[in-house]
């Protein structure tokens, strides 16, 4: 039997949109959790399975091959800062709206950037979980509208090549009027892609904000804008305890106006996982494809930057 006949367990579970949405949420509360070592194994099992072209371009794309220039540039831009302390970053990557009228090239997600201090929202007594839940606000976050006048700008290198082939992507929607028993092999492989693309950035955010950490451990929230899926991770937040510390220290010594505050890490509060009989861990465990879910949020980060 070739691959083009065999059937994807992705095909039947995302027969209906309950099934897609009960899917996409386990996989977005473990990117919440910060376990993408799992997601990547998870993910990878699902397009070595579905063994197509865009799913072998999926997983050669080396996540060392992704920079973000500018970054060191935020880092000092930050450290000079005379204003109120800054004690938030938010970053997002984003498509040109008109990016499907030029095709014959590569088209390289741009970066949106968002840099705050602790008026209106505390980001420097805030879990992780919390920024996440005030991102998610209805009414939008408390920072929306606050961030500070500081020209930086970021650049995302390496998506370049997988972005342009989700952009063209020829089965980007599923229509389910009719019932259908399974979904087409190609928009499984498309949803997979995408999911991939966000798991590449979040890797990247999180390799650069370990090993080039934000002066005083600020935490970057990180995410997609009118991009599938937006899935938000906060990333950093690990240093803020000891380099806030030492943040402090210095400034009592030095600058105090020009440093944040050292702030415990409250431990992150976990949702309650939908009861969809989905489990992520156990399947990579197992070394079966499983699959995750989650409903997604009209332009939710698009809120943050008022992309809405």
């Amino acid at each position: 039997m070739t691959t083009d006949t065999l059937m994807h367990e992705l095909q039947t579970l995302f027969a209906t949109q309950e099934g897609e949405i009960a899917w996409e949420a386990e996989l977005r509360q473990s990117f919440h959790e910060g376990d993408l070592e799992n997601v990547r194994k998870y993910l990878a099992m699902s397009l070595e399975a579905l063994d197509t072209p865009l799913a072998q371009q999926c997983l050669s794309t080396n996540v060392r091959s992704i920079e973000f220039n500018g970054w060191d540039e935020l880092t000092e831009a930050v450290e000079i800062h005379e204003g109120e302390p800054i004690t938030g970053v938010t970053i997002a990557i984003a498509n040109d709206p008109d990016t499907a009228f030029g095709k014959g090239e590569e088209h390289r997600p741009y970066m949106l950037l968002g840099i705050y201090g602790d008026e209106p929202y505390a980001f420097s007594k805030a879990s992780a979980a919390q920024m996440i839940a005030e991102a998610g606000a209805e009414e939008g976050p408390a920072w929306a509208g606050y961030d500070e006048d500081i020209e930086v700008f970021l650049e995302c290198e390496g998506l370049d090549a997988l972005n342009t082939a989700l952009v063209f992507h020829k089965e980007r929607h599923f229509f389910r009027d009719e019932a259908p028993d399974h979904a087409p092999r190609r928009y499984v492989e498309y949803v997979l892609a995408c999911w991939w693309r966000a798991l590449l950035f979040h890797e990247a955010v999180q390799h650069t904000s370990r090993s080039r950490p934000l002066p005083g451990g600020i935490p970057v929230l990180a995410g997609m804008v009118d991009m599938r899926p937006e899935v938000m991770m906060v990333h950093g937040i690990e240093w803020r305890a000891t380099l806030g510390s030492a943040a402090e220290a210095l400034a009592g010594a030095e600058m105090p106006e020009m440093l944040p505050s050292s702030v415990i890490t409250r431990k992150e509060v976990v949702e309650d996982k939908p009861p969809t009989g989905l489990d992520l861990r156990r399947r990579v465990a197992e070394s079966e494809p499983e699959e995750e879910a989650a409903p997604q949020k009209k332009s939710l980060m698009g809120r943050l930057f008022g992309k809405d």
